[in-house]
């Protein structure tokens, strides 16, 4: 029953709102938690396991979008109790899956489910699954769309299933490449079976065997190309049959589309219809006597619609959807409905949507008029330019007349068809065109389905949305709409070709509650008398226009009905340089409750006040408020005249400030006072206790970065702010003293660190009447001074959202990206008990041990520290000396040796002070000694000097050692320099293979063998010399030491 199918999912959406609503709680973090352990939500975690989650009190456990790609054979064992599990979207298929996710594979063991006995609800959708693993007998609801399962042989073995969705396991986006099959046996064993959805799927046929306990059947966008006779024979209890887009057409598609052969609409066996495919037989669904809904968008039924049969027998229907079924390249003079819709005495909606014609033809209006329980006529996007709104007047159940996105403008003139009409309606013209059809491009429209259900699954997901995002429900046009048009007679004109307003023009609809003409291009000045025939009016939208308001009369005629005005969007006028608006209308409506004066861009040459004693709802938002309060205090007193106002939004209007005087100056009757979305830095808290009854305060996404700390004199009923999206760095102590009935304080996205544990905020302490807290997108400071922090967040009764998934650390580094509540004030203890032990310790035992140490062995202890810091110290540079030498090698050599002669100065010198990228400065005994100088003097200013001292050595004629009384003076000099200065300045060359081994010379190559060079004989090894040469004399030979030479004996 319908009744049954709408509790049933309202339930279910319920159920998806617990983890919304509920208490959070932190037993199984990272995972939310309801107060009684019983719903675990774990929704978008980094989780590759849940084996923490064990407790027989849980029944329901969402592990959708997480890393969990393998469920084990006992993985669901600590949670035996199970009757609701969702694991969707952990591995998507095909396309839709995302490109860090291309390797991933999902794995199910056969037996994973096979412990939970009282499982209900199983969710697997988004997985890429290929089989379908054992399955418990008690299980009512299945989902496995999204999967790659087209092939199903075996029973499910699920006998109390209720609901099963198969959808988009095989389409474009998941390409299978195959028909999909589903075995007979499988509905056979499937008795209780009520909502199957087979859509996305690539079925070629509808699927033999279904089961007759079968209240709703979805096939759409599948292959199905033709329907045999007694598809539906024996479903007799069908109540909503969903065949839209099989036969589809491909002139406008804006996906990968799949024509039936030959381009031909929806067939059926040659038993169930006669003549042409043009037509559907009523034999067809003459068994569904209790079918309810019938959505057959999309399959090129345009003929039919006019002869078609098959609504003969369907008169138990409430509502069917005809969208999109226009013939291609064609356009009907009129709409024909076949004479078999009056057969239909329970239709409520008619959805007609995307036929393409110009005009109900008189037949169709007095079917349409003997339907007795129609109340909802979809006309949108059809190319009408005429319509008898004189006969539809005779419709008198109807309650919704949408004639939207067609080409209406009331004019008599225009009235005409603009480009040939096709009239033809036999088959054999099918295949005539309509050589001036309009741009295919203006039928790129949203395809968005009507029915009822999805109409409330979309208002409920908006709704959701605002929830989540923590934004005040503030009432919108929508929600007035719905309170003073439901059930009342609403006339949908919008996006038509309407150039202006005329008393004629409503000829028809004088009976209209809700007239919506929004979206046309009327250009002209309101007066009185252009609705005169309208004496039921309530609503009326007029937004995005180009509609001039000056005259003090327009629309008084309404002044007695009319509640809800929208005349935002409509900028035009307000944009001309130099003219001149007034608004003085207002104070004739007065029964009006909701205005709407957004997005007009006015600014400027506008009356002073706005005077209303009626008016509830003003939404001023996406205006010039900067200029106007900027300007001499001209408007400082614009609002203050509309006495009963109580719900004002001056959003979006570049305010920088408010002024004290601005914000006195605002009705005292306001409630709800939106700002948001502004450029405010300041706000004058101070003041606000002149708005006695103001309740709600939004002031998000501006730039507030600072709160008062004084106390703040919020109204009794003041129980909503808003200052989420600004830049807060911290919350003062005195700033809610008085705000004792503030219920909802949203603070997520500013700059807030941390809160001060000994002066916090009163909503914070416990006691406060504060239910919803948002804290998430603030950079919080995690360390041992705010882990009390953590504590506060796990055990506060406040709902907090996204507490376990968005409120993250920022300080320090180390801690960036970790949630708050992972700090553990107790670890914080423990360290600082700790070290408190060491430092108490050393303490007790050095002002214990050291005085006595000291009475007893005081010198022995002073020697021993003075030989182990001599030892530690080791030999240190001199003080005093000036680290910039005049050369950079000193080279001593035998004089008087002509071989080193000349190695020396031919070799030698060339090399190093004329060639290379460096050029070195040597100093050389009878080049650059001082005439005058004792030799002693000179040697001592050669050595200290130069950065290093080379020594050139060579054998003497008898094979020995040559060293002559300078070289031996010189190497006095390096060594005791070595000694005082801790410079290490020698380099050794040996000229001769055969220079006698000394004992320095060996040590010396064992503790620094880069300073020992050695003349090589090959010529093809001399520039490996030289640029050992040069590396010696650029670096320190103290750093080239062998490492196991040390400077002290320790």
């Amino acid at each position: 029953h319908p009744e049954t199918l709408a509790m049933l999912n309202i339930f279910l959406i319920l159920c998806q709102l617990l983890p919304i609503v509920r208490m959070i709680n932190t037993v199984f973090f990272p995972c939310d938690t309801d107060g009684n352990t019983t719903a675990v939500d774990c929704y978008g975690r980094p989780l590759t396991s849940f084996s923490f989650i064990r407790s027989p009190t849980v029944v329901s456990l969402n592990l959708s979008e997480t890393k969990i790609l393998q469920l084990r054979q006992h993985a669901l064992s600590g949670v035996p109790n199970l009757e609701t599990l969702e694991i969707k979207g952990n591995c998507q298929p095909g396309d839709l899956r995302a490109l860090e996710d291309r390797s991933c594979k999902m794995e199910i063991h056969d037996d994973a489910f096979k412990r939970l006995l009282k499982l209900k609800y199983l969710y697997l959708s988004g997985n890429s699954l290929t089989t379908i693993p054992w399955l418990p007998e008690s299980l009512m609801v299945l989902d496995l769309q999204f999967n790659n399962i087209f092939n199903i042989l075996q029973p499910l073995n699920t006998p109390n299933l209720q609901i099963l969705h198969l959808n988009s396991n095989c389409f474009y986006v998941n390409p299978c490449n195959q028909s999909f099959n589903i075995s007979e046996r499988v509905f056979r064993e499937l008795p209780k079976l009520k909502i199957l959805t087979l859509g996305y799927n690539n079925f070629s046929a509808i699927p033999k065997g279904l089961p007759p306990s079968l209240e709703r059947l979805d096939l759409k966008e599948n292959r199905i190309t033709e329907v045999l006779e007694y598809a539906f024979a024996n479903l007799t209890l069908l109540n909503d049959l969903n065949l839209e887009w099989n036969c589809q057409r491909c002139d406008h598609a804006a996906r990968p589309c799949f024509p039936c052969p030959g381009n031909l609409p929806l067939g059926l066996n040659p038993h169930s219809f006669y003549e042409t495919l043009c037509k559907l037989a009523g034999v067809l669904f003459w068994p569904l006597e209790n079918l309810k809904g019938l959505d057959l968008s999309d399959n090129l039924l345009a003929y039919t619609i006019r002869n078609g049969t098959i609504f003969a027998e369907l008169k138990g229907l409430t509502w069917i959807s005809l969208i999109y079924n226009y013939e291609p390249l064609w356009t009907f003079r009129e709409m024909i409905l076949s004479p078999y819709f009056g057969n239909m005495s329970n239709l409520q909606r008619l959805l007609l949507t995307g036929n393409f014609f110009h005009t109900l033809s008189l037949e169709s209006l007095d079917i349409v008029s003997k339907l007795q329980n129609l109340k909802v006529l979809e006309l949108r996007m059809n190319f009408i330019n005429t319509c008898n709104m004189t006969s539809l007047k005779r419709s008198t159940s109807l309650i919704n007349i949408d004639l939207s996105q067609n080409m209406l403008n009331f004019h008599p003139c225009c009235s005409s068809p603009s480009f040939q009409i096709g009239q033809q309606e036999s088959c054999q013209n099918q295949k005539s065109y309509s050589h001036n059809f309009p741009d295919q491009t203006l039928m790129l429209i949203d395809r968005k389905a009507t029915s009822g259900s999805d109409t409330w699954e979309y208002n409920h997901s908006e709704r959701l949305a605002l929830f989540e995002n923590n934004v005040s429900q503030i009432p919108s046009l929508l929600d007035f709409k719905k309170k003073f048009c439901n059930g009342k007679l609403l006339l949908d004109l919008s996006q038509n070709d309407i150039l202006s307003i005329n008393n004629n023009m409503f000829v028809g609809m004088e009976n209209a509650v809700c007239l919506n003409l929004s979206y046309n291009y009327m250009n002209q000045a309101l007066k009185s008398g252009l609705f005169k025939n309208m004496k039921k009016l309530v609503v009326l939208i007029l937004s995005y226009n180009r509609l001039d308001f000056y005259y003090k009369d327009a629309l008084s005629e309404l002044k007695e009905t009319l509640k809800v005005l929208d005349v935002s969007g409509n900028e035009f006028h307000f944009q001309m340089r130099g003219m001149g608006h007034r608004f003085e209308f207002l104070q004739n409506l007065t029964n009006l409750e909701f205005l709407s004066l957004a997005n007009n861009g006015i600014g400027m040459r506008i009356d002073h006040r706005l005077i209303s004693r009626s008016l509830k709802y003003l939404y001023f938002s996406g205006n010039h408020l900067d200029i106007m309060w900027d300007s001499d205090n001209k408007y400082t007193h614009f609002f203050q005249n509309l006495t009963n106002l109580t719900f004002l939004d001056i959003s979006d209007n570049h305010l920088a400030s408010i002024t004290p005087e601005v914000l006195v100056n605002l009705p005292g009757s306001i409630e709800t006072l939106s700002i948001s979305n502004n450029l405010l830095k300041y706000f004058p808290w101070q003041n606000i206790s002149a708005l006695a009854n103001l309740c709600h305060l939004n002031l998000s996404q501006n730039f507030l970065y600072y709160l008062p700390h004084t106390v703040i004199e919020f109204g009794v009923d003041f129980s909503l702010l808003d200052l989420s999206h600004n830049h807060l760095t911290n919350i003062p102590e005195g700033f809610f003293r008085m705000a004792t009935s503030l219920h909802y304080l949203y603070l997520s996205h500013n700059q807030i660190k941390a809160l001060n544990h000994q002066f916090l905020p009163a909503p914070f302490k416990n006691g406060s009447a504060l239910q919803k807290l948002t804290l998430h997108a603030n950079p919080f400071k995690c360390d041992c001074d705010t882990s009390w922090f953590a504590d506060f967040l796990r055990t506060t009764p406040v709902q907090i959202p996204y507490l376990t998934t968005d409120v993250h650390c920022d300080y320090p580094e180390s801690q960036q990206g970790v949630s708050v509540l992972s700090m553990d004030q107790r670890s914080c203890q423990d360290i600082y008990g700790g070290l408190a032990f060491v430092v108490c310790s050393f303490f007790a035992v050095a002002f214990t041990v050291l005085p006595l140490l000291k009475h007893l062995y005081g010198w022995d202890l002073w020697y021993c520290l003075q030989v182990l810091w001599a030892g530690h110290k080791g030999y240190s540079q001199l003080a005093g000396r000036d680290s910039q030498y005049r050369h950079d090698a000193f080279v001593v050599f035998d004089t008087q040796n002509r071989a080193v002669r000349d190695w020396v100065y031919n070799e030698l010198m060339v090399i190093l002070e004329n060639t290379g990228h460096r050029r070195f400065s040597l100093c050389l005994e009878e080049r650059d000694w001082i005439p005058g100088l004792s030799c002693i003097e000179n040697l001592h200013n050669a050595v200290y000097n130069s950065a290093k001292t080379v020594f050139v050595l060579s054998s003497g004629a008898t094979g020995g050692e040559r060293v002559t009384g300078v070289i031996r003076q010189a190497f006095f000099m390096v060594q005791q320099r070595l000694l005082d200065e801790k410079v290490d300045a020698a380099i050794l060359v040996l000229l001769d293979e055969m220079f006698p081994k000394l004992k320095y010379l060996e040590l010396r190559k064992r503790l620094c063998r880069k300073s020992v060079l050695s003349w090589p004989r090959n010529p093809r090894a001399q520039p490996l010399f030289w640029n050992q040469m040069r590396m010696a004399l650029s670096s320190d030979n103290l750093r080239s030491y062998d490492n196991n030479m040390s400077e002290s004996f320790i």
